[in-house]
């Protein structure tokens, strides 16, 4: 046995396991009678299984409670901040496409892209309920035909950001954008931070890898699953909802007006 070997099974070996004691103890010597002995091994035997099964109990009360208080932690979070559109979330693994498909949104100004856009942000704006205002604890301008108030969702703000950026690089295209349309630089400045804000909120916490592009190169690999929102339930929850007009003055129409006293509500509690 080599010196480490020897090192690491000390602490683990009786007095005479390894040869090395040099007492000269009688085979008898401290030993007790095989009918107590096995008295004893019994009893020990019933204590460890009493312990095993108490630290199991202890074990699966203390995880059950943890599971519990995370998911009644949840709940209050959700709660806290109520969205009538959590009634349709849900999660789905995202798998890549095996061969690569063409972007609908990007690439070279076309009519394809235009009403990929459009019906992408077709439920910009949406109908909410007076009990779902009154849950969410906010106020709004009301519809006038009574059927609720005006609201949208932050991820159709931020797509609709996503969708100035792509068509700033296209000015000749979009010629109303350097003009009537043309965002200041502190719009722009706030729609890259609805971007940033948005991000850092709902965090894909997807892990992507690197693999060599040459000897001297190396870049990013983001292929492989993810876990995302499914996107078509909250795309047919907003068009559900959809408050549909034409322009600006068809949009003020279905308002209740701003001299009105019923204008906006519901009041917050």
């Amino acid at each position: 046995m080599t010196s480490t070997e020897a090192c690491e099974k000390i602490p683990f070996l009786g007095k005479d396991e390894d040869g090395m004691d040099g007492d000269d103890v009688s085979p008898r010597q401290g030993f007790l009678p095989p009918g107590r002995l096995l008295k004893w091994h019994g009893a020990l035997f019933i204590v460890q299984m009493a312990l095993l099964a108490l630290n199991l109990t202890l074990f699966w009360q203390n995880t059950t409670a943890s599971h519990d208080k995370h998911d009644a932690s949840l709940e209050d979070v959700f709660e806290s901040a109520f969205s009538p559109a959590q009634t349709v979330l849900q999660y789905k693994v995202e798998e890549p496409s095996p061969v690569p498909t063409p972007n609908p949104f990007f690439g070279e100004p076309r009519p394809e892209v235009d009403q990929a856009w459009s019906n992408l942000l077709r439920g910009s704006m949406v109908r909410i309920s007076e009990d779902e205002m009154r849950r969410m604890n906010k106020t709004s301008i009301a519809l006038r035909d009574g059927s609720g108030y005006i609201g949208y969702l932050e991820s159709i703000h931020m797509l609709h950001c996503v969708k100035r950026i792509y068509q700033s690089q296209h000015p000749e295209h979009y010629p109303r954008l350097q003009g009537t349309d043309a965002f200041t630089p502190a719009h722009w400045d706030h729609c890259l931070d609805v971007l940033r804000r948005g991000i850092m909120c709902n965090a894909d916490v997807t892990v992507n890898t690197y693999f060599w592009r040459t000897s001297d190169e190396i870049k990013g690999d983001s292929s492989g699953s993810r876990v995302c929102t499914d996107w078509d339930r909250i795309q047919k929850w907003s068009d559900e909802r959809a408050v549909k007009y034409v322009g600006n003055d068809n949009l003020l129409s279905l308002l209740v007006p701003s001299h009105d006293a019923e204008s906006i509500g519901p009041g917050k509690v």
